[in-house]
This record gives C-alpha cells, sequence and structure tokens, in this order.
C-alpha cells in the first residue's frame, strides 16, 4: 500500500520522466515513512490511510520525496550504501569509510522527507505507553 499513486507522482516530478518502477518506489517510500513514523497516533480507513486530507497530503508529499530520491540513488534496495567503488571486470568492490552518519553509508532516507516530517510537527514522534 503506498501513500501515492503513480498519477500523483507524475504530477510531482512534473516536468521530469517517471521511471518504469515508479509503482514499486512509491511502495518501499511509503514502507520507509511507515518505518520512520512508528508509535505515531492518527486515525486511518480500512486500507490503512489516514483519514484526515491534511495528513494525507503530507504522507503523499513525503512518500513522493523519498520516491524521487530512491530513484535518483539507482539503489533500491540500499544494497550499495556504503560501496565507494565497484569494478565489474575481476569484481573489485570498495567499502567508504567515515561519511555523514560516520559508518560511510548513503543515508537510506532524504534529508528533504525528514525536513517535511519535522516541519509538519511529526518527527520526532514519542510513543504512548499505556498502563
Amino acid at each position: 500500500m503506498a501513500y501515492a499513486t503513480v498519477e500523483e507522482f507524475t504530477d510531482y516530478l512534473d516536468p521530469d520522466p517517471v521511471p518504469a518502477n515508479a509503482s514499486r518506489l512509491l511502495d518501499r517510500a511509503s514502507t520507509r515513512l511507515d518505518k520512520l513514523l512508528i508509535g505515531a497516533v492518527y486515525e486511518t480507513n480500512a486500507d490503512g490511510l489516514p483519514t484526515d486530507p491534511a495528513l494525507a497530503a503530507v504522507f503523499r508529499e513525503a512518500v513522493c520525496i523519498q520516491a524521487q530520491y530512491i530513484d535518483s540513488l539507482g539503489d533500491e534496495t540500499g544494497a550499495n550504501a556504503n560501496v565507494a567503488s565497484m569494478t565489474l571486470g575481476n569484481q573489485s568492490i570498495v567499502r567508504a569509510l567515515g561519511g555523514r552518519d560516520g559508518k560511510g553509508t548513503t543515508p537510506r532516507v532524504s534529508q528533504d522527507l525528514l525536513d517535511l516530517l519535522q516541519a509538519k510537527g511529526l518527527l520526532p514522534v514519542f510513543p504512548r505507553v499505556w498502563g
């Protein structure tokens, strides 16, 4: 279940072309958003989508941002997140050291996505524990 449709992603990317794997990118981006918002409480419909139109719009924009980011990396699965260089002939792979996160990896989440969620008051999320 994605929080944005391919048509909405097309509108977001305009005038850039929509990737052939747009539907899969939106699904991956929606999963990434779900992970970021673990513990958030909001009303959903039977499909698990937010019922508040303003929140649905934020989720839609967030997913489009993240899907575009995943596409720009050219690494849907994140398998190459810490690869500094790669040679196919005789298979030479060099893993990155250092980097912004201290691990030398490419962030799996777009900074623009995090900025949007923070600006809308959705990050940080502090889960409520009852009992």
